[in-house]
Order: C-alpha cells, then structure tokens, then sequence
C-alpha cells in the first residue's frame, strides 16, 4: 500500500508540473509571436513591454548590443527594419523562471541594411526570464546560416 501511495502522489506531481511547462510554453510562444511582430512592425513600445532594460544581443552583424536602447537606436536608424520576418519555434526549454527557445528565422531586410532586398535565414536562441511574475526577454543570440 505505501508503494502504491508513492507512486500515486509522484505521478500527481508529475502531471501538475507538465501542465505548468505547457501552460508556460504556451505564454512563451504566444509572447514570442509578439516580439517578432514588434521587430517587423518597428514598434517599440511593445518592444520596451517585452524586453529586459539591460537585454543582451549577441546579432547576426557579428557585434554585442549591451542594453535595450542601444537596440531601439538600431531600430530607428532602419538597420532593424524588415518587409518579411518569420519564426520557427523548433524547442521551449522551461527550467524554473527561464524559458529557452531555440530555432530558425527568415528575414527580409529594406532600407539601412546592406543586404536590403535579401532574403537571410539564421538560427536563434531567445533567453525569457520571470521577473515580477511577469516573462521579458533577457538574452538572444542569433547567426546567420552559411550557405556554403
């Protein structure tokens, strides 16, 4: 009976904490689908909602943006600046209050960007930590795909 009894009370446990993961997931990803339409929107008021103020970008131009305004700058000097931006969430890793997403992007960058007109498929790495019970994105790394 106490084998049966430890058993039960571990699956229980084991269920409650998938159902939090999937609802986790679930507001990660719907937060990443904003985030992406922000980026290709320009718009930085949901930005500033959705990102950390000291967020950290290791970028696909090979240099490290240390702060969410340095970002917003690039943003408004149309070096972030896209007519298609698509995401492919491949995985969601949840480990207490960090949520890791990882996957493959498709952008079409215009204006600024000196490959303008270009379509640029890269990898990602989104970094979501829990702050006041609410998820902001913190880190990102992504990198262009060689197509060599």
């Amino acid at each position: 009976m106490k084998k049966l009894m430890i058993t039960l009370t571990l699956m229980v446990n084991s269920f409650c904490i998938y159902a939090q993961n999937t609802q986790v997931e679930t507001e990660i990803r719907k937060l990443e689908e904003t985030e992406h339409k922000a980026m290709l929107a320009r718009d930085t008021g949901t930005l500033l909602k959705i990102w950390t103020s000291d967020f950290i970008v290791n970028t696909p131009a090979n240099r490290i943006t240390l702060s969410r305004k340095e970002l917003f700058d690039l943003v408004r000097a149309g070096i972030f600046n896209y007519t298609s931006f698509t995401r492919d969430i491949e995985q969601v890793f949840i480990k207490g209050g960090m949520a890791i997403t990882m996957g493959s992007e498709a952008i079409v960058p215009v204006g600024n960007n000196s490959k303008a007109g270009q379509t640029i498929k890269r990898r990602y790495t989104n970094i979501w930590m829990k702050q006041n019970a609410v998820w902001r994105l913190t880190a990102r790394h992504a990198n262009e795909i060689c197509t060599q």
